[in-house]
């Protein structure tokens, strides 16, 4: 113990061995025991009491490593549930756009063109908390920029020019309960503007706004475009589009609000936890 190569901690070798145990366990090596002699002396019953420490602390040590295994399997399970979903949502939407080309109805084409992007916005859900650290939670920036990349790519025409000015404030993140239905309800609310807004128009500008005040947040999505007919109201607008964005604010207990307002201007309000 008292070599050139130990440090001593105390005077007495057979402390210094106890010591020198304990110092073991506190670098996670629990195979070092404290040797009991024949004396049955004070020291004895705190070199039995440290060996049993070890134990304890062994088992509490291999319980650990057992539930951070759990946790990487868990984790791994979730990011391949995930990737199946999304696989999966993009086979739906892939056997749509199969059966579109046997279609010569335009409105059959808009329809299965309007299911795709319904399609798609809940699949880069599940693509980007697959992508994710986290994988119970997107952040909403990103999703939204996204989006409506993937909403303009469809509607947009060799005639019809859509730019989209951004106010997004960062760090937002929303659990995949939440995501899903606002994901739907701003893809029907974009579709619409490109639809809708813009019918003589070669350029249009949508606007995205997104403001975080506590637990509260509000999103904001308006156009340039022509507007809504007048009396327009949303709880009994015929459109799916609109009756989906309605049920799905219900969902999540979001308050919506639509006006004309040198455009189409919705705000939706909603409580994260």
């Amino acid at each position: 113990m008292n070599g050139e190569n130990n440090i001593s901690l105390s005077h007495d070798k057979r402390a210094n061995e106890i010591l020198e145990v304990i110092l073991s366990f506190a670098r996670l090596d629990f195979a070092q025991k404290v040797s009991i002699s024949s004396d049955d002396d004070v020291l004895d019953g705190i070199g039995a009491g440290v060996n049993m420490l070890g134990e304890e602390l062994k088992h509490s040590a291999l319980t650990i490593k057992e539930k951070e295994q759990l946790i990487i399997e868990k984790e791994h399970l979730l990011k391949e549930i995930h990737h199946r979903v999304k696989n999966n949502l993009q086979i739906v939407s892939s056997l749509l756009n199969l059966q579109s080309e046997n279609i010569i109805d335009a409105k059959f084409l808009e329809l299965i063109k309007e299911s795709q992007n319904r399609i798609n916005s809940m699949a880069l859900v599940h693509e980007m908390l697959y992508k994710s650290v986290d994988l119970s939670k997107v952040d909403l920036k990103e999703y939204i920029q996204v989006l409506t990349g993937s909403v303009n790519m469809s509607y947009s025409s060799p005639t019809k020019a859509i730019n989209f000015n951004y106010d997004i404030e960062a760090g937002i993140f929303l659990g995949v309960d939440t995501m899903i239905p606002i994901g739907l309800m701003l893809n029907e609310i974009l579709s619409n503007s490109f639809k809708y807004a813009f019918p003589d128009k070669q350029n249009g500008i949508i606007s995205i706004k997104l403001k975080r005040d506590k637990n509260n947040i509000d999103l904001i999505v308006f156009d340039n475009g022509i507007g809504l007919k007048k009396n327009f109201d949303i709880k009994k607008q015929g459109s799916l589009g609109m009756q989906l964005v309605h049920m799905l604010g219900e969902q999540i207990d979001a308050k919506i609000s639509v006006k004309s307002e040198e455009g189409t201007h919705y705000e939706i309000n909603f409580t994260i936890q």
